[in-house]
């Protein structure tokens, strides 16, 4: 009996699915017929939440594309945003799709990407902050993808540049902690400067090269994460924000690494993220080592900052306080 049961509930679900499809289909017919309140009403009769992902998808181009070609533009534009945010790289598959349409989804994307791509760093950041870089990975590669789709649509935010540098960095700091555990190689005996592997909660960042004496590659990235204590009662940004343009770096120099810091940290494959909080004359003001690459090298990049010059973060034409975070990968 209850085999009976089951059989029956899959018929008819598997019956509401066709269903579905029906009227998915006659929807479209008359869209393509000019009968757009009546493949409005036809669409609205398809109960989305009983429905595949795909079918759904298509049902709310089509209401979509029914709104568009009715002048209601602002539902339509209502419905392209719902969409995006659920998948914001996700193409137009309809066969009805026309270049306006094309074009009416690129503009909604366009506007939604910065915020999407930053709830996608925020996302990734809250993983990293738990040490749980299997979880942020993902996070961080669709949120580069995006990026590479806000460069291709011509997004002007300022902060994606940092964001930009922000995500390699990280997704290069998993990537080298990864082949870390993979390989365990043992370190080679040399020197005594020891090894501090205190990861502190790793931070966002803004871009800027890091230029280094030593022969070994520096990935830099601005930052944003609850910033360290800063002396002042003055707001600190960070690359969070919208509508702040970052710091742009003058004289960043990193000090140069004696060769025995070098083969130690390349044994190790340690990676360091580095706090900096610029105020509004382009001076750092605040230093914090979130992550140390080398306790001897920690001592003097923190006194190397102090010499950095910027210039400085700006919001709405005034010049404001930045956290900037600088992942150094090996």
């Amino acid at each position: 009996m209850r085999a009976i049961v089951v059989v029956g509930v899959m018929l008819v679900a598997a019956g509401a699915g066709l269903g579905a499809q029906d009227s998915l289909g006659a929807a479209k017919d008359l869209y393509a017929s000019a009968a757009y309140e009546d493949a409005l009403s036809t669409l609205s009769r398809i109960e989305g939440g009983s429905t595949a992902p795909e079918i759904s998808r298509q049902v709310d181009e089509y209401r979509a594309f029914c709104l568009y070609a009715l002048g209601r533009t602002r539902e339509a534009e209502s419905i392209a945003e719902s969409m995006i945010r659920k998948e914001p790289l996700a193409r137009l598959n309809a066969a009805d799709a026309s270049p306006r349409l094309e074009m009416m989804f690129a503009d909604v994307r366009k506007r939604l990407l910065p915020s999407l791509i930053r709830e996608r760093y925020r996302t990734a950041r809250s993983a990293l902050d738990q040490k749980s870089f299997s979880a942020a990975e993902p996070t961080l590669t669709e949120a580069r993808l995006m990026i590479l789709e806000a460069e291709k649509l011509g997004v002007k935010d300022d902060g994606l540049g940092d964001l930009s540098v922000l995500v390699d960095g990280f997704l290069q700091l998993i990537r080298s902690t990864a082949d870390q555990r993979a390989s365990a190689q043992p370190v080679p005996a040399a020197g005594s400067v020891a090894i501090a592997a205190a990861p502190a909660a790793p931070r966002p960042a803004a871009p800027s090269p890091v230029q280094t004496a030593a022969p070994r590659q520096v990935a830099a990235s601005s930052a944003l994460a609850p910033a360290p204590a800063v002396v002042s009662d003055t707001r600190v940004y960070s690359v969070d924000d919208e509508g702040v343009s970052p710091p742009v770096a003058l004289d960043q120099r990193m000090p140069a690494m004696t060769p025995e810091m070098q083969m130690i940290t390349r044994a190790l494959k340690t990676s360091g993220i580095l706090d900096v909080v610029i105020d509004e004359t382009g001076r750092v003001v605040e230093t914090t080592i979130r992550q140390s690459l080398n306790s001897s090298f920690d001592t003097l990049v923190v006194r190397s900052t102090r010499q950095w010059k910027y210039r400085p973060a700006t919001k709405d034409g005034k010049a404001v306080r930045y956290l900037k975070t600088l992942v150094l990968v090996p």
